[in-house]
């Protein structure tokens, strides 16, 4: 599906791909070899996708649109990076991490190339509102993760709460593929907010989906499952299934947040309540509301295939299966 999505900008992305590559050259040996195993490792690429969909709803990709990309891949491939030292995981994409091939020193360091690469490429762009929102998004990454980590200490937090950090871990870098997009492409302001609402909407789409999938076997999607599990992160499955069980029921579930008591048993009892409670069928509901907004900031936008591609891309986001 994400190769139709990509058919409007398939000319751009290739220049959006020779613009990344250039960008992370270096005459280090042990970066330059890391640097390439991290490419293998790359995924759908679908947050560039968005800066060129978008730009090109307004008409033709300027160079803007492709540094937006650029810095955008860099700053999410750094924050990514960091995420698994932090939360020490080994495996990204079916493949091992950084950490796990090198070290954490090496991570970090890799990763702080990566978010300087960013703000070098920002800088270079004729539109000085683009560098400011990308600095805005690194602070909300750190800011989100933070929100996250102090609520692994709560035995119980609401949805509002669950919203506001995976905006912030999520959406945010959503919201900025679709708003940068439209900027560098001279986009009206009322339709600037629209492409934004629009990433946002997407983003939540996109977070709720990576919840789900940690209730599932790990050989289903190509990455370790029950990671927030184990960590105690409280996603709208279990909050929704906490709130809708009885106490006797969710006594034993609190007991093992609370002692951290995370055998390969005890996840699947835990899985298994969410699953009975109706944790993923809510998640999946709130998903579809999300996508009928989304849906709702594109209607006076003029039917092309960039529109389409957009739309595609809510689809992607609930269907995907990894």
């Amino acid at each position: 599906m994400i190769e139709q999505i990509k058919k409007p900008i398939e000319n751009e992305f290739r220049l959006y791909e020779a613009a990344f590559d250039a960008a992370v050259e270096t005459d280090n040996e042990l970066l330059r070899n890391i640097l390439k195993y991290v490419r293998t490792t790359r995924g759908k690429e679908l947050r560039p996708v968005l800066v060129l969909l978008s730009a090109s709803l307004f008409g033709r990709v300027e160079s803007d649109s492709i540094q937006a990309a650029v810095s955008l891949e860099l700053l999410h491939t750094a924050s990514l990076m960091h995420d698994d030292v932090v939360d020490q995981t080994y495996q990204r994409r079916s493949k091992y991490s950084v950490n796990a091939l090198w070290n954490n020193k090496i991570a970090i360091l890799v990763g702080d190339f990566y978010l300087s690469k960013s703000a070098q490429i920002s800088a270079g762009t004729k539109n000085r509102r683009i560098t400011p929102l990308l600095a805005q998004l690194g602070c909300d990454l750190s800011d989100g993760e933070l929100l996250q980590l102090s609520n692994e200490r709560k035995l119980q937090i609401d949805e509002p709460v669950y919203l506001n950090v995976i905006k912030k871990k999520t959406a945010d870098t959503f919201a900025f593929c679709t708003q940068a997009g439209a900027i560098s492409s001279g986009a009206p302001t009322e339709d600037e907010e629209k492409l934004r609402l629009f990433g946002e909407y997407l983003g939540m789409i996109f977070q709720m989906k990576d919840d789900i999938f940690d209730y599932y076997d790990s050989g289903d999607i190509g990455k370790p499952t029950g990671n927030d599990l184990k960590e105690g992160k409280m996603t709208l499955p279990l909050i929704y299934a906490l709130q809708n069980a009885d106490r006797e029921d969710s006594k034993p579930i609190l007991n093992m947040i609370r002692n951290k008591d995370y055998t390969v048993e005890k996840l699947k009892k835990m899985s298994q309540f969410v699953m009975v409670r109706g944790g993923i069928e809510y998640t999946e509901k709130r998903m579809e509301d999300y996508r009928k907004m989304a849906v709702e900031t594109l209607k006076d936008f003029p039917d092309c295939v960039a529109k389409t591609a957009l739309i595609d891309c809510l689809d992607f986001a609930m269907q995907r299966s990894k």
